[in-house]
């Protein structure tokens, strides 16, 4: 009797086992055709030419898969062998190098530039090591320059320019930052940045990974960079060669299984310890409350909320993303290379949403839906989805989806839809009441239509809201207003 219960115990134990591992694997499922239903979508209606993505928890694969073409010339696909330019997502990996000398105490995030660079003006001597990893220096930015020039030409050049701000008191996004840690890291360690990070990172590899700002550098398995001309409804290959100080900044080609082994040594402490990573992720303190500060940017890796879940990580280009969610152990890697839309940091939260065990049982709203309503003028809906999505992050800057708004509008206008283009950007004022741009789209239009008294007001409202004069817009805005109240005859 004894030896029939075990063995019926045991035979309801295996039982219970399977239909546990039939639950997973249809949650996989799930989850796996969801996120293709999705994507498929999103690259239809944004026109991406191709796409990689991941999702992994812990050490777990949960999704993986390729999308689209590597090369619209040669309509080679996208699959495990295409490397992918990251662009500014580039910087978490330079960030990294800088933490683990940090580390390995040969840097302090206190030290002066001054004590590695030689000659550098008066100016620039009480940049710290944390001002340039956070953009907080105020150096001048070296993208205004040729990149023809040489090192010592550039140099030469910016040494004449004068501080953006007083170091330390705000933020402003900045390339000669990221060069200067190459020239840096390579003082201190006597290696060439790329040769510094590829040993240090990706255990030298010589294949999935390497260092290249040239867009028409010939690399075998790389996809093409595009840029969509709308003009003339068509992608145009990227042309543009950053040279070699390009390469803390957006120089990384990588794989996404590259990528995703990379995650792994993150997050079992390889690359950094806990501590280490800790103060890599911990709030840059500015001097001050400047109304330009960016305290979600850190030492060189930006922070997002998502529904109330924290991550981190970076995106470049508009291109590729790297984020992860320490609560839930999750990466979510996005790898692509053109756009008609820049949708690429909305993917990543939508599929966050779509898999993230917090976020997936509460029926969220996604951004993607909201901008298809849009797209397809369901205004009503769309707004609803808007609100919703608001209240679901009160935390949350909506900066993209801000921006494909007015995009979409702008889209309607530019195809002499202008009543369809004013109703999406009086849709996208209520929902961000807050952001200029949209009233500035939305005055334009009604100028547009000759609807001069909603024209004044929302111009007017413009110049309110733009107090810090972004683009330095106002006087142009200002002189439009006198043009309208004043006519001539």
């Amino acid at each position: 009797m004894n030896a029939l219960k075990k063995f019926l115990a045991i035979l309801i134990l295996l039982s219970q086992v399977a239909c546990s591992n039939e639950k997973k694997e249809s949650s996989t499922d799930t989850i796996r055709n969801e996120i293709n239903s999705y994507l498929n979508k999103s690259m239809q209606l944004n026109n991406i030419p191709g796409l990689a993505l991941a999702v992994i928890e812990g050490d777990k694969v949960v999704y993986e898969n390729y999308f689209g073409k590597a090369s619209l010339e040669d309509s080679t696909l996208v699959d495990k062998r295409t490397l992918f330019r990251v662009f500014s997502t580039t910087k978490l990996i330079t960030t990294t190098g800088i933490f683990q000398l940090i580390q390995d105490e040969k840097l302090k995030l206190e030290d002066t530039i001054s004590k590695y660079l030689d000659g550098l003006p008066n100016q620039w001597k009480q940049v710290e090591i944390k001002n340039l990893l956070s953009h907080s220096s105020g150096l001048p930015n070296f993208i205004r320059y040729k990149s023809t020039l040489t090192d010592e030409e550039l140099m030469e050049k910016l040494y004449l320019d004068k501080m953006q701000f007083i170091t330390g008191r705000q933020y402003s996004y900045n390339q000669t930052n990221y060069w200067l840690l190459a020239k840096i890291i390579e003082k201190i360690t006597g290696t060439a940045f790329d040769n510094y990070i590829l040993n240090n990172q990706f255990g030298g590899s010589k294949s999935g990974v390497l260092f290249s700002s040239n867009a028409l550098e010939i690399i075998p398995n790389r996809a093409m960079r595009y840029y969509y001309n709308s003009r003339n409804k068509s992608f145009q290959k990227d042309k543009r060669n950053d040279v070699k100080r390009g390469y803390t900044e957006n120089g990384l080609n990588i794989s996404l299984n590259k990528f995703m082994e990379w995650d792994k040594r993150l997050k079992n402490n390889s690359l950094l310890n806990e501590k280490t990573t800790e103060l890599m992720w911990a709030p840059f303190k500015f001097t001050n409350n400047f109304t330009y500060q960016k305290d979600d940017f850190l030492h060189g890796w930006g922070f997002y909320r998502v529904n109330s879940l924290n991550s981190y990580g970076f995106s470049g280009g508009n291109l590729a993303a790297y984020r992860y969610f320490p609560k839930d152990n999750t990466t979510i890697i996005l790898l692509s290379n053109g756009y008609q839309t820049p949708v690429f940091d909305i993917i990543v939260n939508d599929i966050a949403r779509l898999t993230l065990p917090e976020l997936k049982n509460k029926n969220l709203a996604l951004e993607q839906e909201a901008m298809n309503l849009l797209e397809n003028n369901q205004l009503d809906q769309a707004l609803e989805l808007l609100n919703k999505l608001i209240e679901e992050n009160p935390d949350f800057k909506f900066d993209n989806l801000k921006w494909n708004i007015n995009g979409i509008g702008n889209a309607f206008g530019w195809n002499d839809e202008t009543k369809k283009a004013i109703e999406v950007f009086k849709l996208g004022s209520e929902a961000f009441p807050n952001w200029w741009v949209l009233f500035s789209s939305l005055a334009e239009n009604y100028d547009q239509q000759k609807d001069t008294l909603n024209a004044i007001k929302n111009y007017v409202k413009t110049i309110m809201l733009n107090e810090k004069n972004q683009f330095d817009y106002n006087e142009e805005m200002n002189t439009r207003i006198n043009d309208l109240k004043n006519p001539k005859r």
